[in-house]
């Protein structure tokens, strides 16, 4: 018998499957043309594929390059660029862009959903969309996205693929756009409040000139000191003259008037112009002087300051406006979606040579399966008998 055999015997084999030829064309046939109708009767499917990059990931977003521009603002122009590319495809898998082309190409007609809750129809249609129709993928070295959508029209197909890529541009588009425009009206509202406190500066500076006569405080006030420094000197000339003449003129002496007269007549400069009186508009209020020296500093400083940030804060402002009126694609299509010129199913071919070589496999297992109960009925009987005990 087969089954006591030590080895396997070919030749037996080959024996049980002519000897059970018939049933194994059959099965073969059955099956065969079985594969041959599915395979024409099956929808065919057509797919779209398209391949591109995210502009702007690896290169510079702005056409030139500012000095002083880096760091955070340049982070937030774009200057180094915005890891977008991986996010792009949870994006157009989305639940919005899904609604979107279902609403589009009208999807729920096209699976033939009519379930009365029209909210159930269009999960179903965004679950079969994600499954079966659209698909998409993104290679991490080269940053290529790639997207497919599957259907039974190849133009549908196609069309939902232009769809989708001018869709994605379009989102892609508004969001550079809407942070430029914030980034914009950011530094815009600084670049004012600079330009607002400058000018208030440079008000308070004409209000101080025009109630202290400072046109330049440091030669103004080298000129009083220089003044008063020779005030002083020929005062004390004069009080030295005024002492020899005490000692070699009498007290009527004209000698002795005159030194008096020239001595009183320095004090009395010296006083007129520790108490601003009597000098030129030219000359500070000396007694003021140190206050006038003060405010002017203090004045001199703020300026600086937002002169300073003026100049830093200014280019990156212009660069917000580049960035937010720049109009370019935010996608550089490396493979352009087209019409299919092979379906992607069903594979007839193989379906047909797949189901053939299976099915003769299957009807060579039934033949041995039947050779053995065949050859080994004795204890097919004793099996049957134990169970009817």
């Amino acid at each position: 018998m087969l089954m006591e055999h030590k080895s396997f015997d070919i030749f037996e084999l080959l024996r049980i499957m002519a000897e059970n030829r018939k049933m194994i064309i059959a099965i073969v046939l059955i099956v065969a043309i079985a594969a041959v109708i599915y395979s024409l009767l099956t929808p065919q499917i057509f797919s779209s594929r398209a391949s591109f990059f995210s502009v702007g990931d690896q290169s510079s977003s702005l056409p030139i390059n500012i000095p002083g521009l880096s760091g955070v603002a340049a982070s937030l122009l774009g200057s180094e660029g915005s890891p977008n590319a991986e996010n792009l495809t949870t994006v157009m898998r989305s639940r919005t862009f899904a609604e979107d082309l279902i609403r589009e190409f009208k999807l729920i007609d096209y699976f033939k959903l009519t379930h009365p809750d029209s909210l159930r129809n269009l999960d179903d249609a965004i679950e079969k969309l994600r499954g079966k129709m659209f698909s998409t993928g993104y290679d991490d070295a080269s940053g290529l996205i790639s997207i497919k959508i599957s259907s039974k029209d190849k133009q549908l197909s196609l069309d939902m693929v232009n769809y989708l890529l001018q869709k994605l541009d379009k989102y892609n588009r508004e969001q550079k756009v809407t942070q430029g425009k914030l980034n914009r009206q950011f530094l815009e509202g600084r670049v004012k409040e600079i330009e607002a406190s400058l000018d208030s500066l440079i008000e308070r500076s004409r209000e101080m000139g025009e109630s202290t006569k400072v046109v330049h405080l440091e030669a103004q006030g080298e000129a009083i000191i220089k003044s008063y420094t020779e005030l002083i000197a020929e005062g004390m000339k004069a009080d030295l003259d005024l002492e020899m003449a005490k000692a070699n003129y009498g007290e009527n002496s004209p000698v002795m008037q005159a030194a008096i007269l020239r001595r009183n007549s320095i004090q009395k400069q010296i006083r007129d112009l520790e108490e601003n009186k009597n000098t030129p508009e030219y000359l500070l209020d000396m007694g003021k002087l140190p206050q006038i020296t003060a405010d002017h500093l203090r004045l001199e400083m703020n300026m600086q300051i937002n002169r300073t940030l003026y100049e830093y804060i200014y280019p990156q402002y212009e660069a917000a406006r580049l960035v937010e009126l720049k109009d370019m694609p935010t996608i550089d299509i490396l493979d352009a979606p087209r019409l299919a010129g092979r379906r992607d199913y069903p594979k007839r071919a193989i379906i047909c040579i797949i189901s053939t070589l299976v099915a003769f496999v299957f009807a060579v297992a039934v033949a041995l399966l039947i050779e053995l109960f065949k050859r080994n009925k004795h204890r097919v009987s004793a099996i049957t008998n134990s169970l009817k005990k």
